[in-house]
């Protein structure tokens, strides 16, 4: 028995419903509301779609994306949205690069009862490689979410914008504000008698 293509188009449609039932949202592991769309976790339409292709990070990302506190949360950046990278500086542990981040940090208004992503605009960012970090350890797991933590209790902090991976050896990069005036330990020696001891030894504290 031959089919036409009008009943194959229809078969093919009711195939991909079926597939589009059986599939779950990757964080909280419930049924899509919407295509690759669960709205109780992801009402911006942001989890899905990308991977680390390290489940840690993943879902360290994506608990940043669930819980948005503040309406702040961190994103998963392909390297290749990355330009004038030049690296600026090196730790025991890491590398620092400036970069001009293309698209810039996400943001979203809501209209018509659904969130819209608003335009950006590119920005100067501070890419900090974490050297060792392809095979990603409690101890560097652990750092980040300090970081995030520190981020978003304290004002003072360099933003932490989201990750990357250097494509070429699977290191792993953290995306923070770039510090157009220089580094903690310059501001220090240029402004130390302009910040108070309770300041000082508070950035102290959040060090550890």
């Amino acid at each position: 028995m031959s089919i036409n293509n009008d009943t194959k188009a229809s078969l093919r449609s009711e195939l991909n419903v079926l597939d589009f039932n059986h599939k779950n949202c990757s964080y909280c592991n419930q049924p899509f509301i919407e295509e690759l769309w669960c709205k109780k976790c992801d009402p911006y339409n942001i989890i899905e779609g990308w991977t680390s292709e390290n489940p840690d990070i993943d879902k360290f990302i994506k608990d940043s994306m669930y819980l948005r506190k503040y309406e702040i949360w961190l994103e998963w950046v392909p390297f290749d949205r990355f330009t004038n990278i030049e690296r600026v500086g090196e730790g025991g542990f890491s590398k620092v690069y400036s970069a001009t981040w293309i698209d810039g940090k996400a943001s979203y208004k809501y209209e018509y009862g659904n969130w819209i992503k608003s335009d950006s605009k590119p920005i100067k960012v501070a890419l900090k490689k974490l050297i060792g970090s392809h095979k990603m350890s409690i101890e560097y797991l652990n750092e980040l979410k300090i970081h995030w933590n520190v981020h978003l209790e304290e004002n003072f902090f360099l933003r932490f914008y989201g990750m990357t991976k250097d494509p070429v050896t699977n290191e792993f990069i953290m995306i923070i504000e770039f510090a157009s005036e220089g580094s903690l330990r310059s501001i220090l020696l240029s402004e130390f008698n302009k910040i108070s001891w309770d300041d000082k030894i508070r950035i102290l504290a959040e060090m550890f």
